[in-house]
């Protein structure tokens, strides 16, 4: 009888140890579906809202945002965000007229460089030409209403709304 007690002991001990090691894998489908299922979303301050449209240019794709409203006790303009798609189709010099709100007439004038180093910054130039958006002139990322930054295989540029 003392001999049988330490070795259940030890097989508890031992198979708790699997179960522990065992049980994320096992449950990670439903943590998953119950993730998913409580509606979280990453804020649109940060992600730029859910495309709207896509514009087919020579090579590559402007993809349009709906434009995002700052929430309660966030300080940032309101913005609408283009991604230039892939980055590494975009030629040396970007300068395209791209109608924002799709009524068929050029709402803005948007021009930047694309040097060849992903990780080189980048600056751009935005001149409307509709007034409910605001010029940008050699703008980099400094806040998240007005900026451009190369993420992954794309260029981003948020383009502040006029108030």
């Amino acid at each position: 009888m003392r001999q049988l007690a330490p070795k259940l002991g030890y097989s508890a001990a031992g198979l708790t140890l699997c179960a522990a090691v065992l049980a994320p894998f096992l449950l990670y489908g439903i943590f998953t579906k119950g993730f998913s299922r409580l509606g979280l979303h990453v804020d649109e301050m940060y992600s730029g809202g859910p495309k709207v449209r896509t514009i087919q240019a020579a090579g590559y794709t402007i993809e349009i945002h709906r434009p995002v409203a700052p929430h309660m006790l966030q300080r940032e303009k309101p913005f609408v965000q283009l991604d230039w798609k892939p980055a590494s189709a975009l030629p040396p010099h970007v300068s395209d007229v791209v109608d924002i709100d799709g009524d068929g007439k050029p709402d803005v004038h948007v021009s930047f460089d694309v040097p060849k180093d992903a990780k080189a910054s980048l600056r751009v130039d935005v001149e409307p030409l509709n007034p409910r958006y605001e010029a940008m002139h050699n703008v980099g990322k400094q806040k998240f209403s007005a900026l451009i930054v190369r993420l992954d295989d794309a260029v981003l540029v948020r383009i502040p709304l006029a108030p």
